[in-house]
């Protein structure tokens, strides 16, 4: 079983990005707070595919607290001759956890606990060429 919940808040703007069949992705990242570690925090990357990355792009901003449901991801890749790991939280969910005004800067017309929903493919089963990274 592969279930990651997250609440957190975004540490920067999300990259909204087409594919080249024109599936649109999005990149962020999470800081979530570690519990009895006052001040202390680690930060997620995530990605979300289809229309919830449109909505990401399109209503979230830096400093906006969400929660997400996915799966965690390995990916492995070589640079420079040099073998690195990373990791990536395939968003399945994302859900508004802050109403319009309370937040950080953002703007959207979405009120406290919406929440979007789509199945997310993992990054095997799409073309190499799809995502670049």
């Amino acid at each position: 079983m592969n279930i990651v919940i997250l609440t957190g808040r975004l540490t920067r703007d999300p990259e909204l990005k087409y594919g080249q069949s024109g599936k649109a992705y999005s990149r962020f990242s999470l800081a979530v707070d570690r519990p009895f570690s006052k001040g202390e925090a680690d930060f997620i990357n995530c990605v979300a595919f289809g229309k919830t990355a449109e909505l990401v792009g399109e209503y979230l901003r830096k400093g906006r607290k969400v929660g997400i449901n996915g799966s965690l991801q390995m990916n492995r890749y070589e640079v420079n001759g040099e073998k690195r790991t990373s990791y990536d939280v395939l968003v399945n969910s994302l859900e508004f956890l802050e109403s319009k005004g309370t937040s950080t800067g953002a703007d959207d017309n979405y009120s406290s606990h919406d929440s979007v929903s789509e199945p997310t493919p993992s990054f095997s089963q799409m073309d190499d060429d799809e995502f670049p990274f």
